[in-house]
């Protein structure tokens, strides 16, 4: 049994003594990046949307030079129970980007969740409700300056 157990330990000896790597053998660290431009974000303000408890905020906003228009991506955050009532005034892509909402469009009724798109149209109402916790619904829209 003795000789059993000398056995074993100079096996786990010469096993981990054939293991080790030394120093010469490690890969080293690449220096850190340099070139890459560091992309600032600002988290753009939520604003309260006019006769609801929902929440806005403007994405993204570009003049197209030439047309007098203006490209605009706008988010509105609804909280559970609550609803908002949108009317465009302009042609309007929605896109549910988070939970379920309850909607009353045109073109869409009833219970959709995210990744649910479609259009409204110049003074369409598109009324959402959230059936989740929270909601938020992404809204594009070319509009007039």
């Amino acid at each position: 049994m003795e000789r059993i157990a000398r056995s074993l330990a100079l096996t786990v000896i010469g096993i981990l003594v054939g293991c080790q790597t030394s120093m010469r053998e490690l890969e080293p660290t690449p220096p850190a990046r340099t070139d890459m431009t560091r992309i600032e974000r600002t988290i753009p303000p939520h604003e309260p949307f006019p006769g609801t408890r929902a929440r806005t905020a403007l994405l993204f906003a570009q003049s197209i030079p030439g047309l007098g228009l203006r490209l605009e991506v706008r988010e509105y955050y609804v909280s559970q129970g609550d609803e908002a009532a949108i009317s465009p005034a302009s042609d309007m892509l929605c896109e549910i980007r988070g939970g379920r909402f309850d909607v009353a469009a045109p073109e869409v009724k009833g219970e959709r969740v995210t990744g649910t798109m479609w259009t409204a149209a110049p003074g369409d109402r598109v009324a959402v409700k959230t059936t989740s916790e929270m909601a938020v619904l992404r809204c594009t829209s070319v509009v007039r300056e």
